[in-house]
């Protein structure tokens, strides 16, 4: 057998992005944590000629062919691109027959070999990427493409899903494979931030003062039991939202759901609460001329944000807090992961209890699967992902919220998420 891409001698040293950092130290359980993309592919496509797709990713990204370690000395060790060879100990992929699996039956199935995926993972030695192929006769297979978060974020999944798309066009074609490369890797962007950071002055004293009322979450009672729900915004609300109030507000559509999130918090448990909001990462113009657009790898980060308790209507204190909120939000990755100056500052820094996280456009959703997914956010009280899917024309925007055992339960999920709905729907712009 060849030597595995972990086995390789001439491994070069990486840097990690502060994502990366920060889940590489702290998760008590960092192996099992894949992003599965479900891409079809033809049905002529078999095992080998799958392997050759899984290389070609790999190769193509720098962070895929990277092997991760974890706890305080966290690093990351960057292998070279294979040239083509195909390396059986690190192209992991299986194949499933699906051809008389009935069609109630598929979801089940992609469940099922989407967890073996997650269970096949293994970042200290480099295989940070595998696939089960669900072969049939007709119609498409279906490629389940697992790829521990470590190596990608919500926005690298689609040019993940762009690369897989590209080479079965190219594949079916004849054609040779040429992937489109990224400009920017992992590394030189995780290099650059550590230095930038250095010349921000920030607005730490803000991002303190940001910190919850309540302790840090290390464990959890048994009740109340975890509470899961789904929902879509569509219709005159979709349009209200995604029209008419950025217009009057002068503010972006997940500005507006954030900060409504904020006031519904805030409503319901009788305070404000910090909100730990997820961002993309791609602060591309921190550096002019930096494309971040083809860079797969976790460049995702957070911040915290506290809606400043104020009297009013609706309308006034959502106009209040879009009009204070921080002009640097990035600076709150900046200076507490990028500046070990401040780290005793983080050591010390109460997180939030609630959490934003908007995907972006997600094309065809399935909230069931993403809501569930958030199951590993135990720190958190309630978790909101949204994304924003467009059909036949028609935009929705679709949320999927959770709260982990020993969170606010089902009752209180109900009430932040009707009286969130309610702020959107009645909120005075005029």
């Amino acid at each position: 057998m060849s030597e595995t891409r972990s086995e390789q001698p001439n491994l070069r040293p990486g840097r990690l992005t502060a994502a990366a950092k920060k889940f590489l130290t702290w998760d008590p359980n960092p192996d099992v944590f894949g992003i599965t993309i479900p891409c079809p592919v033809p049905v002529s496509m078999g095992l080998e000629q799958a392997r050759h797709l899984l290389n070609a990713l790999i190769d193509n990204h720098e962070s895929l062919r990277s092997r991760y370690s974890y706890g305080e000395d966290a690093a990351c060790l960057v292998a070279p691109p294979s040239g083509g060879e195909i390396d059986s100990a690190s192209i992991d992929v299986r194949v499933i027959d699906i051809e008389d699996v009935g069609p109630e039956s598929i979801q089940r199935v992609m469940e099922e070999e989407t967890a073996e995926n997650n269970s096949r993972l293994d970042p200290p030695a480099g295989r940070v990427l595998c696939a089960a192929l669900l072969t049939r006769s007709t119609d498409v297979n279906i490629l389940l493409l697992t790829i521990h978060h470590i190596a990608t974020d919500g926005v690298a999944t689609w040019v993940m899903w762009d690369d897989v798309a590209t080479y079965v066009r190219q594949w079916e074609a004849g054609e040779p494979i040429s992937l489109l490369p990224e400009q920017t890797t992992a590394s030189e962007w995780a290099a650059f931030l550590d230095e930038y950071a250095r010349t921000r002055t920030g607005e730490l004293d803000y991002w303190l003062g940001t910190t919850d009322i309540e302790p840090y979450v290390t464990t959890r009672p048994a009740e109340p039991e975890s509470a899961y729900l789904d929902g879509v915004i569509e219709g005159s609300l979709a349009v209200r939202l995604l029209d008419e109030l950025p217009a009057a507000l002068d503010a972006s559509y997940t500005r507006i759901l954030l900060v409504a999130l904020g006031l519904a918090i805030e409503d319901v448990t009788g305070r404000a609460r910090p909100i730990q909001v997820q961002k993309h990462g791609r602060y591309s113009r921190l550096r002019p001329g930096t494309d971040l657009s083809r860079t797969v790898a976790w460049l995702s980060d957070d911040y915290p944000w506290l809606v400043q308790s104020v009297a009013g209507s609706r309308g006034e204190r959502m106009q209040d807090a879009i009009a204070h909120y921080p002009k640097n939000p990035e600076d709150f990755t900046l200076l507490f992961w990028h500046a070990p100056e401040n780290w005793p500052h983080v050591v010390e820094f109460n997180g939030p209890k609630f959490y934003f996280n908007f995907l972006g456009d997600v094309g065809v959703w399935i909230p069931g699967a993403h809501s569930r997914e958030q199951a590993r956010l135990t720190v958190f009280d309630l978790s909101m992902f949204l994304g924003t899917s467009q059909n036949d024309g028609v935009q929705r925007v679709h949320y999927s919220v959770h709260s982990p055992t020993g969170g606010i339960g089902i009752d209180r999920v109900n009430e932040i998420v009707s009286q969130w709905l309610s702020i959107i729907e009645t909120v005075d712009v005029a």
